[in-house]
C-alpha cells in the first residue's frame, strides 16, 4: 500500500514560528509532531517496512523534513514528492498521484493530524473504495468541512449538514486520485474535498469511519495557543499509551 502525507503548509496559525519553522517538525517531546503520527503508522500494521512507502508531499522548509526522515525511517521507505507552488490539497494528492501511480487504494493524511494506529487500521480496512475519517469539531469550524453520511455512506464531503467534520485521513481509490484536481477555486486553489465530492456526485462510493477526537495542530479554535497546548498533551498522552 502506498500511503501519502501532505507535508507542505506553510504553518501561519503557528503565528511567527511559521516563519522558520515547517508545521509538521513542530518539536512535541523530543520528537518532531509527524514523527509521532509516522510511529502511529508503523504500529498499526498498515505499513510494513520492505513491503510499504509514503510519500512526504514538502514544498515549505521541506529540507527540515527531509534532513530528519531521509530515505527511510526505521526500515519503512520514505519518498518526496515536490510542491514547488502553494497550491492546495487536492493539487498535491495529484502530483503524489502523479509520481507513485498507485495499482490500489492509497491512504492519505493532513500532516498537522495526528493520526492514531487504530484510526489507521480502520480507515485502511473499510471495505469500500474510498473512505474518510469523520469526527468532532468545534461548532465554529468551517461550515464547508462538514459532512452527512446516509447509513454506511458519505454523501457530502464538502458543505454537509453535520454535525460531523471531515478531519483529514482518507482512504482513496485510484480512480478517484485521477480526478482529485480536475477543479479549481476562484482564487487558485485547487482542494481535496471539493473535487472529491464531484465523484461521490458522479457516483463514487465512499464510507466513512469515525474518530472520537479531532487532534490537529493546525487548529485555532478556541484559540492557537490554547489548542497548541491541548494538541501536546493529547499526542504525548496517546503515543505512550500506544507505545505500553
Amino acid at each position: 500500500m502506498d500511503l501519502v502525507c501532505l507535508a507542505a503548509g506553510h504553518g501561519t496559525r503557528l503565528g511567527r514560528l511559521g516563519s522558520y519553522l515547517q508545521k509538521c517538525m513542530y518539536p512535541v517531546g523530543l520528537r518532531p509532531f509527524l514523527e509521532h503520527t509516522i510511529r502511529q503508522l508503523l504500529l498499526s500494521g498498515v505499513a510494513e517496512t520492505g513491503r510499504d512507502r509514503v510519500a512526504l508531499v514538502v514544498g515549505y522548509l521541506e529540507e527540515q523534513v527531509r534532513a530528519y526522515f531521509g530515505g527511510s525511517y526505521e526500515g519503512l521507505e520514505v519518498v518526496y514528492v515536490r510542491q514547488a507552488e502553494r497550491r492546495g490539497t487536492g493539487h498535491a494528492l495529484g502530483l503524489a498521484f502523479e509520481a507513485l501511480a498507485p495499482t490500489g487504494p492509497v491512504v492519505g493524511w493532513q500532516a498537522d493530524l495526528f493520526v492514531t494506529a487504530p484510526m489507521f487500521r480502520s480507515v485502511a480496512a473499510h471495505p469500500a473504495p474510498n473512505a474518510v475519517t469523520l469526527g468532532p469539531g468545534h461548532e465554529d469550524e468551517p461550515a464547508a468541512i462538514r459532512a452527512t453520511v446516509e447509513g454506511d455512506r458519505v454523501t457530502h464531503v464538502w458543505n454537509g449538514a453535520g454535525p460531523l467534520y471531515d478531519v483529514g485521513l482518507w482512504k482513496l481509490s485510484p480512480a478517484v486520485l485521477q480526478r482529485i484536481g480536475e477543479v479549481t477555486a476562484p482564487g487558485g486553489e485547487v482542494r481535496m474535498l471539493p473535487n472529491l465530492q464531484r465523484s461521490i456526485d458522479d457516483g463514487a462510493e465512499c464510507g466513512f469511519v469515525l474518530a472520537e477526537e479531532w487532534v490537529h495542530l493546525g487548529g485555532t479554535l478556541p484559540t492557537p495557543e490554547e489548542n497548541v497546548r491541548r494538541v501536546v498533551r493529547r499526542v504525548l498522552e496517546l503515543s505512550d499509551a500506544g507505545a505500553a
